[in-house]
This record gives C-alpha cells, sequence and structure tokens, in this order.
C-alpha cells in the first residue's frame, strides 16, 4: 500500500509534468477563452466558435503585456483575473463528470458538489500560473470543420514558437443555453481531460473519492501572504 507521501508525489508528478511541458501555451489558451466567452454573452450563439476566439484574442494579449509588471509584483491580480474573465466560462461540471468516469456515475450527491469545486479551484491555480508565464507566441487558426448547426467543435490552432515546430492544440466546446463553453483542450495530441482522469482515477482506486477530494482542497488552500511572494519568486 503506497504511503501518503508517495500517493501525493504521484499526482504532483503527473499533473506537473504535462502542465510544465505545455506552460508557454496555456496562458494562450485562458487568453483565447477569457475575452471570446466574455463577448459570447452578448453574442449571437450561431456566430462561429472560432471566429469569436479569433477576434478577440489580440485585444487580451495587448492586455497580458500592459499588466506584466502589475503581474511580475502581484501574482494574485493573475488569479482574481482569471477566476472573473475565465472560469464562468468554462463547463466544469461536463468536465467533472468526464474526468472521473464511472466515479463521478457512483459519487454521491455531496460528493458531485465538492469534487467539481475543487477542480475549478485546480484548474483556476493551473492556469493563472500559466497566465503569469505568458511570453510573446503567436497562434494561426486552422478551418473549422463543423457541420451547420453543430453544438458541439472542435476549434483547432497551431502555436507558433521562435524555435522548433508548432504546437497544435484543440479546444472542445459545447453549446448551451448560455452560449459555448469549453470542455476540454487537447495539447499536442494529450487531452488535459484524459490526463487527469488517469491520476484521479489512479488516487482513486488507492483511497477513495473523498480522499482525492480532500488532497485538492489541501492543494487549494491559499499561502499565506509572504510565503506566496517567496513561491512565486523561486
Amino acid at each position: 500500500m503506497p504511503t501518503t507521501r508517495t500517493t501525493d508525489k504521484h499526482l504532483h508528478n503527473n499533473n506537473g509534468a504535462i502542465m510544465q511541458r505545455v506552460l508557454v501555451i496555456v496562458s494562450l489558451f485562458a487568453a483565447l477563452i477569457s475575452l471570446a466567452f466574455a463577448s459570447m454573452a452578448s453574442a449571437d450563439n450561431k456566430q462561429a466558435p472560432d471566429k469569436l476566439i479569433s477576434d478577440t484574442t489580440n485585444n487580451m494579449l495587448v492586455a497580458l503585456k500592459q499588466d506584466r509588471e502589475i503581474i511580475a509584483q502581484q501574482p494574485g491580480h493573475v488569479q482574481a483575473l482569471a477566476n472573473e474573465i475565465i472560469m464562468p466560462h468554462v463547463d466544469f461540471k461536463r468536465m467533472s463528470s468526464w474526468v472521473l468516469g464511472k466515479h463521478w456515475r457512483r459519487a454521491t450527491a455531496e460528493q458531485k458538489k465538492a469534487f467539481p469545486e475543487q477542480f475549478r479551484a485546480l484548474i483556476l491555480r493551473t492556469y493563472a500560473t500559466a497566465l503569469s508565464e505568458y511570453t510573446d507566441e503567436t497562434i494561426r487558426y486552422l478551418p473549422l470543420r463543423s457541420e451547420d448547426g453543430a453544438s458541439d467543435v472542435t476549434v483547432r490552432t497551431v502555436i507558433e514558437r521562435n524555435a522548433g515546430p508548432g504546437i497544435p492544440v484543440a479546444y472542445r466546446l459545447h453549446q448551451t443555453d448560455n452560449g459555448w463553453k469549453v470542455y476540454d483542450i487537447n495539447i499536442d495530441g494529450i487531452s488535459l481531460v484524459n490526463n487527469y482522469r488517469r491520476s484521479f482515477s489512479s488516487e482513486i482506486r488507492r483511497n477513495g473519492l473523498d480522499s482525492l477530494i480532500n488532497k485538492l482542497a489541501g492543494k487549494n488552500k491559499p499561502l499565506p501572504a509572504k510565503q506566496s511572494q517567496l513561491a512565486s519568486s523561486l
């Protein structure tokens, strides 16, 4: 039976490895959906999601550049912005059900309430960190392949880097009564939902769903101000 230390390390390594790999582009994902979905609140739901994203990306990237000094001095500023702009436009209930799979179907009502809350906080921390590391990459949009009236689409893009080949990034969205919602992102062939599913499933098999929820809650606790500033400088 693995120890708690081993399990925590397993979770950290699984999630940390993929996020390190895509740190440079996750910020762009956050940037893309930020203004794109802010616009969706008043936009026609039939407007192509790829056009909504491309039309608003440049404005967000400019805002990130303008706030770069503020972000460097106040790391918490990024998380506050991400919480206000990005998080309301991601379908965490759908993501949670996909991430947990059969464990979601077996979960209690209390667990179905608690897990999305902690999973949301995890994503918020992850993308806020990525936003603070934003650099000047550019993005190329591929033609949208979807039928007229489709309620589930994949927006395919390529992140162009200064060195090395481009990185394909695909966003999966579905249309709801409140507009388009993101529920997965595939980076260089790796689905974030599937990646979390593998690492979370391993923890659930070892110690149960409540254990996973408690561990996420522990990791999501905000650091004291001084400790947070120290961590951001490392």
